[in-house]
């Protein structure tokens, strides 16, 4: 009696059971992508991870600071190439001044007139105009500077005893033995209107020799006890006494006056030897462009300097005058010139008594005659 009953609630629960099972499932597009394409999905994600630390290793391996970087420890061993090309450079500008250094070691104490203190050049910039021809401002590329240097030309220029050249540092070595005696007013003459006439733009060093050698301003007389030797044997300084070390002085008004007075007031003195003079020369640097070198006499040929001339030359020119000089003093001056594209001249006796008659009274009554002495 109770079994319908039963049916009935049996059958209940397999309907509600499969009304249950047949519910349709929510899924995401993402889930049912992830589910339809897992395999290749995991394949992608394994080749990101794996391109990911490849990618680090490779920084790890291969990194290094950054050029500059004041924090690193360390730096690339090899120089940049600007680096590199400063250091070729430098070590370039360090073999010249080496090369420029005297292989002679001397002690030297300033006391003449190369030791005014370099004042300031009066240059008169208004004889140089130079001339400037700029396209016009539509072609960029095309800039063009044209310089007149006839001005300059003009500037640089010197002229002793009739030779002239062109040079910014002039030296000077002038023969003051006693053999001059006689036909040094000439020298003397012309020696003041080379020094009056240098450019305003050079410099100047003016020596004096006969047995030893020193700068003009010094004591000749006094300097001349402080050395001893002889024409065939050699000069050089006693033992104890250090010579004036040569040196380039700015051609002012000032230094022109103290020059030429020097020239004038410096007393002959005993001995001619060349070689000490043009050791001195090159003792100046840097070298000078020009070497004016007068001598009346000849030097042995030992101590006439060529060997320091050959090894120390550079690009000095050497100008050379035959003052009155005996024959045997031609050869040896013009090998001189010759060997540093100089020139040579020489002045006859004749000649300079000539020149001498053209010099006037008064300058002829400067000779040995200190200033403000009667």
């Amino acid at each position: 009696m109770d079994q319908p009953a039963d049916t009935e609630l049996v059958e209940e629960i397999i309907d509600s059971e499969e009304v249950s099972s047949e519910a349709p499932h929510f899924e995401t597009p993402l889930q049912k992508y992830m589910r339809e394409y897992r395999l290749l999905n995991s394949m992608l994600i394994s080749l990101f991870l794996m391109v990911l630390f490849l990618v680090c290793f490779w920084n790890l391996i291969i990194w290094s600071a950054p050029e500059g970087d004041g924090m690193s420890d360390f730096s690339d061993a090899t120089p940049a190439p600007k680096q590199k090309k400063q250091q070729q450079q430098k070590v370039k500008l360090m073999q010249r001044q080496k090369a420029a250094k005297s292989s002679k070691s001397f002690n030297f104490q300033a006391k003449a007139i190369s030791d005014i203190a370099a004042p300031d050049i009066d240059i008169k910039a208004l004889e140089i105009s130079p001339s400037i021809a700029i396209s016009p401002m539509g072609d960029i590329g095309d800039v063009r500077v044209k310089v007149d240097m006839s001005a300059l030309d003009k500037a640089f220029a010197s002229t002793f005893m009739g030779m002239k050249s062109r040079a910014n540092k002039i030296c000077f070595i002038i023969d003051y033995s006693a053999s001059m005696r006689g036909r040094d007013l000439v020298m003397r003459d012309e020696l003041t209107t080379a020094i009056e006439k240098l450019p305003a733009v050079g410099s100047v060093c003016v020596m004096f020799f006969s047995g030893p050698t020193w700068l003009a301003g010094e004591d000749a007389n006094a300097l001349h006890k402080n050395w001893k030797g002889t024409n065939s044997a050699g000069w050089a300084p006693v033992e104890g006494f250090t010579p004036s070390r040569p040196k380039w002085i700015p051609v002012t008004p000032s230094t022109k006056k103290k020059l030429s007075e020097a020239v004038w007031e410096t007393p002959l003195t005993f001995g001619t030897v060349w070689n000490n003079s043009f050791e001195w020369a090159f003792y100046l640097n840097p070298k000078p462009d020009i070497i004016y070198f007068m001598t009346d006499g000849n030097s042995n040929a030992k101590l006439q300097g060529i060997d320091i001339i050959k090894a120390k030359k550079g690009r000095t020119k050497i100008y050379t005058i035959g003052y009155g000089a005996p024959a045997g003093a031609k050869k040896p001056l013009e090998e001189i010139a010759a060997m540093t594209g100089g020139k040579s001249k020489f002045v006859g006796m004749e000649a300079i008594q000539k020149m001498e008659k053209e010099i006037p009274a008064k300058k002829k009554a400067m000779v040995g005659k200190k200033k403000g002495k009667g």
